[in-house]
């Protein structure tokens, strides 16, 4: 079976899902936001209650 070329798409996929986890931007994008609230800024209170949340869970599982 011949080999097909990778499209630009497939290789950034590759090389997000290899370099840049899904769960390292979240990670950012929800420190990004809590300083942008902790700075007295306005959120959408859908992000406020995720932002908790994300909060709760470092807090139960803090880094060893």
């Amino acid at each position: 079976m011949p080999r097909t070329k990778m499209s630009y798409y497939q290789k950034r996929q590759k090389a997000y899902e290899k370099k840049l986890p899904l769960g390292d931007q979240l990670d950012a994008i929800l420190k990004a936001f809590d300083g942008v609230l902790q700075s007295g800024g306005d959120l959408p209170y859908e992000l406020i209650d995720i932002i908790e949340r994300w909060q709760d869970i470092k807090a139960r599982y803090p880094k060893e």
